[in-house]
């Protein structure tokens, strides 16, 4: 797609990289027929207040997120609070890319550049956590806190392995969350180790599911629920089932639903597509059925 971009920007991302090669990405995009301007994140509410104004005021055909799935999370929070409904692109340079991935973006910054100034806008799900929108995953249980608290220099120095190494503390601290979870597709209660509601086909870079498990213009997200093993035998069974893509297993649980409602016994920390969400001993969760179109080029998928 060409014409006049608001490129939001997370300098930071991926070791910098977005800061070191933003001026090539720009030529690139002004050379392929964008006319870009350039929006650096900033901490807290301020980016997609900035983003909504921005689009308000008539002056752009679509935006793009340069950086990881933070960065896109941000950018979909301020097209949605603008109301316009303006395409949304991604151009990833974080460490993880969870979203990127499951659309089948480049990670080639700018390969993707290139596959961004030929995509079309298509239409997306988006999930509302207590009102707040996501992209792509609200999770709780094992290891959801790291991905908000492992540090950006962290990040930057190892890449996917940083969540990892910020997680080797916590192995010895896991204890079970007691949820109840009632859904559109199924309720379940008891002792779990891990919840998603996610629309990805990749989550962390290890959990995989299939593209006939995940459809992101359906009007579902998936489910996934991870129980609480009861022995070293049992857990070393689930963590290789789910680093292959496998969900044949009893102490896993994939339902795609609409809705759901996640109570839990004490406030547990909610992961927003790898950002704080906060502690939340209740959460509802709904999907709005091609709430976004994002932007998306189908010979690169």
């Amino acid at each position: 797609m060409t014409g006049k971009l608001l490129l939001v920007v997370n300098p930071r991302a991926g070791k910098s990289a977005a800061k070191r090669h933003l001026l090539e990405l720009i030529e690139l995009l002004t050379d392929g027929g964008c006319e870009v301007t350039v929006l650096p994140t900033k901490p807290g509410e301020k980016t997609p207040e900035q983003i909504s104004s921005l689009l308000q005021s008539g002056r752009f055909d679509f935006a793009a997120a340069c950086g990881g799935d933070g960065t896109l999370h941000l950018a979909v929070d301020g097209v949605l609070r603008s109301g316009t409904k303006l395409p949304i692109g991604y151009l990833p340079f974080g460490s993880t890319n969870d979203f990127a991935a499951s659309l089948g973006i480049p990670t080639d910054w700018r390969e993707a550049a290139e596959a961004l100034l030929q995509a079309e806008p298509i239409p997306h799900d988006v999930g509302l956590f207590n009102g707040k929108p996501f992209t792509y995953i609200a999770c709780c249980g094992a290891f959801a806190e790291t991905s908000f608290h492992t540090s950006q220099s962290l990040k930057n120095l190892l890449g996917h392995t940083a969540y990892l190494f910020s997680a080797l503390p916590a192995l010895s601290e896991l204890h079970p969350l007691q949820l109840e979870v009632h859904s559109d597709d199924g309720d379940f209660a008891g002792s779990f180790l891990f919840c998603a509601v996610a629309n990805t086909r990749s989550v962390a870079g290890m959990v995989k599911l299939d593209g006939t498990q995940v459809d992101f213009q359906d009007g579902k997200f998936e489910l996934l629920l991870v129980r609480y093993p009861a022995n070293l035998k049992d857990a070393g069974r689930l963590t290789a089932k789910l680093l292959n893509g496998e969900i044949d297993d009893p102490l896993l649980h994939l339902r795609h639903v609409t809705s759901c409602q996640v109570t839990a016994t004490e406030p547990c920390a909610w992961s927003l597509d790898g950002e704080d969400g906060g502690k939340e001993p209740l959460c509802e969760i709904r999907v709005e059925k091609s709430a976004v179109a994002v932007l998306k080029n189908e010979k690169t998928s």
